[in-house]
Order: structure tokens, then sequence, then C-alpha cells
């Protein structure tokens, strides 16, 4: 592999700045509708979406492997579209008051219109995949889909469960954050004509980099200065989702102190001290650890995928884009 150009993510956002803008362009101009509250929600949760990780994943592979970048930018807003429907319906059942320092939409408007928008938005992402005319395409979306569900609703089913195991983990994140990575990374190559082998060996690379990321954004957290703890961090715990982190320090604690944690889990409100008290297991037990180094080997995965294409600034690009997701800070 040759050596990364890009010391900084936004650099990797730069290399296909024109093909971002039309995705955000085509995001926008297809969330218009006669009934004002839907742009205005969908407005309101672009702003809180964070970077498109996904799109440039779609267009980036697409790139690599022949295809025009121009041609990938309605896809990527269709995955986009799913993405922050998304965001939408987790918003709701995760009670939350805010996303990435806006307050949440379901805040605002309400949980119906948050629903409902939600909808709207899966819908349009099939109406526009369906103009493509590609069946594979549909095919990935669909599956992505219902995977997406199914990962939501054992999420829901497992919450405050301490005998969640790492399996059980592993089938939530599949379907709530990989399925979807993996989903943008396959539609890339499909747009690209690649063989099929090779659209299964870049669905494979999402896969991989989804589990990571979605690991990796589990430890974060858990993860803060000390005078930081059980403020902006800790939201997992108060909403009883057993991540990976929880799971290993569950597995290593004593009796007494998976009783602890238990209560705490299973309580209506987490304290700084009760935050406190199951952060400093994790650490005594190297829990954080643990999961990054699961993490790791996931990501390892990824490099090696792409190492069997040919060096390109767009790979180097995915190369740099895989290491970001275990070195980013939120």
């Amino acid at each position: 592999m040759k050596a990364s150009t890009f010391t900084d993510i936004n650099q990797v956002f730069a290399l296909i700045d024109d093909e971002l803008k039309e995705t955000e362009a085509a995001f926008s101009r297809y969330l218009g509708s006669d009934i004002a509250l839907i742009p205005k929600i969908g407005e309101h949760i672009i702003l809180s979406g964070g970077k498109r990780l996904r799109p440039a994943l779609l267009i980036l592979i697409c790139s690599m492997l022949g295809g025009q970048r121009q041609t990938a930018t309605l896809l990527a807003a269709v995955i986009e579209f799913i993405h922050t429907a998304t965001l939408l319906h987790d918003d709701v059942i995760d009670e939350a008051d805010m996303r990435r320092g806006l307050a949440a939409a379901n805040t605002i408007w309400g949980n119906e219109a948050s629903v409902l928008v939600g909808d709207f938005l899966f819908a349009m992402a099939f109406d526009l995949a369906v103009d493509q005319g590609s069946l594979a395409t549909l095919k990935s979306l669909s599956t992505a889909t219902r995977r997406l569900a199914e990962g939501e609703i054992l999420e829901l089913m497992k919450t405050a469960d301490v005998t969640t195991t790492e399996e059980d983990y592993l089938k939530i994140i599949d379907g709530k954050t990989a399925i979807l990575m993996a989903a943008a990374c396959e539609i890339g190559a499909i747009i690209a004509d690649s063989d099929p082998a090779v659209q299964e060996k870049m669905k494979e690379f999402g896969f991989c980099l989804g589990i990571a990321f979605q690991m990796i954004d589990d430890t974060l957290d858990y993860s803060s200065r000390e005078e930081e703890l059980g403020k902006s961090i800790g939201i997992d715990l108060e909403e009883g989702k057993v991540t990976l982190p929880l799971i290993h320090t569950l597995k290593q604690a004593t009796a007494s102190e998976q009783e602890r944690i238990r209560e705490i889990i299973t309580a209506d409100y987490v304290d700084r001290d009760d935050f406190i008290y199951v952060h400093e297991l994790m650490t005594r037990y190297n829990s954080l650890e643990y999961t990054r180094q699961q993490a790791d080997g996931y990501l390892e995965k990824a490099h090696k995928i792409l190492q069997e294409f040919p060096d390109s600034e767009e790979c180097r690009a995915l190369h740099f884009i895989t290491d970001y997701i275990v070195n980013r800070d939120r």
C-alpha cells in the first residue's frame, strides 16, 4: 500500500467535493414537498447530521472501480435519505433531547411528526432508487432496510438486559450500523459495473467499517476526561443499552459488581456516581481497550480488502477513512 497522501478527513471530502455538493443538492431537491413540515424537519436533521461518510464511501468506491463519480451522486443521496430516516426514528425510540448540539426533531415537532417524516424519507429513497432501474441496487437497499429494522428491534428487546452476549451485540450492530455502510459500498461497486465478486468484496469492506465504527462509538460513550464524566457521555448507560464495553465488564465482574451494574442500568435515572462506578470497572477490566481491539480486527480486514485493488487516490482515501474510524473522537 502506498503511503497515504491524506492527513485530515476533510482532505478526503475535498477530493470529492463537487460530488458531495451535488449529493447535498439532490437531497434538498427531493426533500421538497407541498407538506411544509417535511422539508422543515428534513432540513433540521441535515444540519445536525454530521459528516456524509456513507455517501463519500459510495462515491469513492465507484470512482476507484472506474465508474463516473457524477453517476453516483443520486444514489449517495438515497443512502443519506435512509440514514436520515433512521436518525429521526432513533431519536424517538431513545427519547433523545439533543443530536450533535441541536435539539432533536422529536423535541420540537413531536414523536408523531418525526416518525412520519422518517417514513417519508424511506419512501423517497426507494422512489429515487426505482428510477435508477437497477434491481441489484434495489435488492441491496431493501435488504439493508430490513436488517436496519431487525437490528433496532433486537436492540429494543435487549434494553437493560445484562445477559446480552457478544453474539447478540454483533447482531444488533450488524443491522444498526454495519448494513447501511455495507450497502453504500456495495452500491458503489454496482454502479461502476464491477463483477459480482468485487461487489461482494466492497460489501464486506463496508461491513467491517460499520462494525468497527459502532464499536468505537460505543467506547466513546464511556471515554472522557475525569471532569467530564457523567455529562455529555454515558447516554448509552442511561438508555439501558448493553454495548460491548459493558458486556465485557459484566463478564469479568464479581457477582456483587454485576448486581450493582444491573441496578444501575435498570434504574430510571443514572447519576454521576453511578456512571463513575461503571466507568471505573471498565477501566479495571480493560473493557474499553478490549472493544478497541475488536474494532481494530475488523479494520485490519478492511485494509486487507483494499490491498487487493490497484493503488489510486481513491483507494488511499478509503485507507485513510478506515484509519479515521478508529482514531476519531466523536
